[in-house]
């Protein structure tokens, strides 16, 4: 957390400088003032006026600082607790809970949701290729644009690397019809990602492999769905890259490990 930079020495000498120059002229003006005071109602005022007149500048000038600064660690540790601090996406433990609550509304109404991962193909050459900070700036760039992409009920996170995360919910309670509008979603986000980035004086194109697993009203497990998005995505990358696989049953046992 930042706070300004003050001693607590720099504090006692701020309020008494302006105690100090509050009573100096309380005591200008009640000696000014043509109507003589008897010593109670002038040690009255004194202290009145010196609350009234120094109360204000201790505030503004070194109270208000350090709770501006409080309020600004606040918020940012609370990003920090939601959010992924690079892409200001939602974080895992937002997106989890998100899918706990859909899978429980695909139960309840009989309707369909779906995931897609997301990995964007040879990212690795950008960060070889043009540094860090390039890379920086494409996953930052990835992530608007897959929120752009998005209906407002919908969810996107970034799990990790180059790797992403969607949840669409609300899909039609037919599966073959559910699957049609994943696969159309997909593509889309697809054909979104295959844009240009633009990073300086440098444009940098990228294909993206997604995996897409389709959730309906049975009993899941909320990893082993994610799981099946994860089996998905790297059949696509195995057919070459900007690639889109539906999650079908059959695909589990054909698994290798991930060279990329």
């Amino acid at each position: 957390m930042k706070y300004p930079e003050i001693t607590a020495q720099q504090v006692i000498l701020r309020i008494a400088v302006v105690i100090a120059v509050a009573e100096f002229f309380i005591m200008f003006g009640l000696e000014a003032y043509p109507y003589p005071f008897s010593h109670m109602t002038e040690a009255v005022l004194d202290v009145i006026l010196l609350v009234l007149i120094s109360s204000p500048v201790i505030y503004f000038w070194i109270i208000n600082p350090f709770k501006r600064e409080r309020d600004e660690a606040i918020s940012e540790l609370a990003d920090m607790a939601y959010s992924d601090p690079l892409t200001g996406l939602p974080n895992r433990r937002v997106f989890l809970k998100s899918m706990e609550k859909t899978l429980a509304e695909c139960t309840r109404h009989h309707i369909h949701a779906a995931l897609i991962l997301i990995d964007l193909d040879e990212f690795k050459n950008v960060n070889d290729t043009y540094g860090h900070d390039a890379g920086d700036a494409v996953l930052i760039e990835v992530g608007q644009r897959l929120q752009k992409g998005m209906r407002k009920e919908d969810i996107v996170s970034r799990v990790g690397g180059d790797e992403f995360i969607i949840l669409i919910k609300q899909l039609n309670d037919d599966s073959d019809k559910a699957a049609k509008e994943a696969m159309a979603f997909a593509e889309k986000i697809k054909l979104s990602l295959a844009a240009p980035i633009k990073y300086t004086h440098k444009r940098i194109q990228l294909d993206s492999s997604l995996g897409i697993n389709l959730l309906g009203s049975e009993t899941y497990k909320i990893e082993a769905e994610i799981r099946k998005a994860d089996v998905a995505m790297y059949h696509a990358k195995r057919m070459g890259k900007g690639h889109v696989v539906m999650y079908e049953a059959s695909m589990v046992g054909r698994e290798t490990n991930r060279n990329q």
